[in-house]
């Protein structure tokens, strides 16, 4: 036990350690942190309205439990499609493994003490989903200090069983399957399998299709007594239980949550003594072809100008790189895979055929679609994160952007035009989708969009790339901590997503009288601002360069 805890006091102060570089960013990373708290804030009360909503129409049935439930199957969820990657990371392709197999150690404390440091990592995302649940259950009725009490040791707990999950799936690929021994090659296929995962329960979830027989379900309804709670058993197990011990405060259900829980993670201890030794010895990170280049070669090399040369190797880098490829050019096409998706589970019919009675009041409507494209434009800017990754991705070879042939502006044009490039197929994708899913709208409007998005589109891949600049993640193991793990990235896509719902507002809110003066001063003010990125983003780059 005494090496297990020194092991992981040592493993979580590495972690922590490559968030901050020293006494002068504390500041800077307080402030980071403080503006991704406040940017946390909308999803928080998101996740809380949908919770409390959901509460008060199950009460009078009494299968509000049914609600909590559903939480804990959420958090539990999201855990695991994150610790898909997480895990493998910090299991295996950490540098620090090398150095622990050597030491006197048994495998089971070095299992336990990373399984311990991701827990730590996975707490911030059952934070998120948890206390909108907990204070929406408190509010639709009476607690008092043994639900603290009893809430306190779920959330602490809640994470333990999806991680059990997928480390043992993960060690048993790395044993037995030596294909996925190739960190670049199991990054690219888990990545793809938790996004078919996840679009698969969201289509599941919304067709119904891991519904019970309906009269099961309308007679466990209308039965009370949290009945519906059972339903959440099928992947996690010790859910029902934990909502059940919540509820009631019984003691014993929680006493059956805890040995769940604890059985996992003994299961995890035994695999990981046999497995993790064996799967941690011999792997590689990645694998070059070492093409030998001929004279036929050379001669078809051709020369083109810098920012062009250095936008190429930025896009064939994002491409290449499996984890940028997933989690950058990815999003490039998951929007309207999702739009799709969401139309073909909807009830489309019933939209289509109210198309016709909509049509009549487009006219002297087309600053509504500029505003429209200019809060997708905010979205899509942010939300690959090529911009506000792009010096980060750079980690130990900054010093490659110092001393090359070209100017520090050259090469920052090159970095955000990647992300502008991305951005706007983003758009374009998502506007082909919209006009072949919704033909109502006049062509006029998706130019004016696309335009009015190009806009926003520039201006958010520059304040990007700028937030990168002054905070960038440059110590880190292997390329998913450059763009997972980065506060750029997460705050420059909650803040996209901040101003896309306030852009969004203004269109609800403004009066018709000022609707085109508001539209047209919000398009001019994002000009101005995308004008003075341009011309004074290198001085400022030059001046933070110096420090890096």
């Amino acid at each position: 036990m005494r090496k297990y805890l020194s092991l992981t006091r040592v493993l979580l102060k590495n972690s922590m350690g490559m968030m901050s570089d020293g006494k002068s960013k504390k500041a800077l990373n307080v402030f980071i942190y403080g503006v991704l708290a406040v940017c946390m804030i909308p999803l928080g009360f998101t996740l809380y309205m949908m919770f409390n909503t959901a509460m008060a129409q199950l009460q009078p049935l009494q299968q509000e439990g049914a609600v909590l439930a559903l939480g804990f199957h959420i958090s539990s969820l999201v855990t695991f499609l994150f610790s898909i990657f997480l895990i493998p990371s910090i299991f295996y392709f950490s540098k620090d493994s090398e150095t622990l197999l050597a030491l006197p150690l048994p495998p089971q404390t070095i299992l336990s003490a990373k399984f311990s440091v991701c827990l730590v990592y996975e707490y911030a995302f059952t934070l998120i989903v948890c206390v909108p649940l907990y204070i929406a259950y408190a509010n639709n009725a009476a607690v008092g200090i043994p639900y603290i009490l009893l809430a306190l040791v779920i959330f602490i707990t809640l994470p333990i069983y999806p991680l059990v999950l997928s480390s043992i799936i993960t060690m048993l690929l790395m044993r037995f399957v030596p294909f996925f021994k190739n960190r670049d090659r199991f990054n690219m296929i888990a990545g793809i399998l938790s996004i078919i995962l996840a679009f698969g329960f969201s289509f599941a979830m919304n067709s119904g299709t891991i519904a019970e027989d309906p009269n099961a379900l309308i007679s466990m309804l209308t039965q009370g007594n949290n009945s519906m709670i059972s339903l959440f058993s099928k992947i996690f197990p010790a859910i029902p239980f934990a909502a059940e011990a919540l509820i009631s405060s019984d003691a014993l259900q929680l006493v059956y949550y805890i040995l769940i829980t604890c059985a996992a993670l003994a299961v995890l201890v035994i695999l990981g003594k046999w497995l993790y030794f064996k799967g941690a010895i011999g792997f590689s990170e990645t694998k070059s072809s070492r093409k030998e280049l001929s004279a036929k070669d050379f001669a078809r090399v051709s020369r083109h100008s810098k920012v062009r040369t250095y936008l190429i190797k930025e896009l064939r880098l994002l491409i290449r790189t499996p984890v940028y490829a997933i989690n950058c050019i990815g999003m490039c096409v998951l929007m309207p895979i999702m739009l799709l998706v969401i139309f073909i589970t909807a009830d489309a019919d019933v939209l289509l055929q109210q198309l016709p009675d909509i049509t009549p009041y487009l006219d002297g409507m087309l600053p509504y679609a500029v505003l429209a494209g200019m809060a997708s434009g905010f979205l899509f800017s942010n939300l690959n994160m090529i911009s506000s990754t792009a010096i980060s991705r750079e980690g130990t070879n900054i010093s490659f952007m110092k001393y090359i042939p070209m100017s520090l502006k050259q090469q920052l044009q090159a970095k955000v035009l990647s992300g502008i490039l991305m951005s706007v197929i983003s758009m374009l994708l998502t506007m082909v989708c919209v006009y072949f899913l919704l033909p109502i709208f006049p062509l006029t409007w998706y130019f004016a969009a696309a335009a009015a998005s190009l806009i926003t589109i520039v201006l958010g891949n520059y304040a990007s790339l700028a937030l990168d600049i002054l905070h960038p993640k440059l110590v880190w193991e292997q390329e998913a901590a450059a763009v997972k793990q980065n506060m750029s990235g997460i705050v420059s896509m909650l803040a996209g997503m901040a101003m896309t719902v306030v852009t969004c507002v203004l269109l609800f809110i403004l009066p018709d009288d000022y609707l085109l003066f508001g539209t047209a001063g919000m398009v001019i003010v994002c000009i101005a601002v995308d004008v003075v990125f341009y011309m004074r983003l290198d001085s400022f780059a030059q001046k933070r360069f110096h420090q890096l």
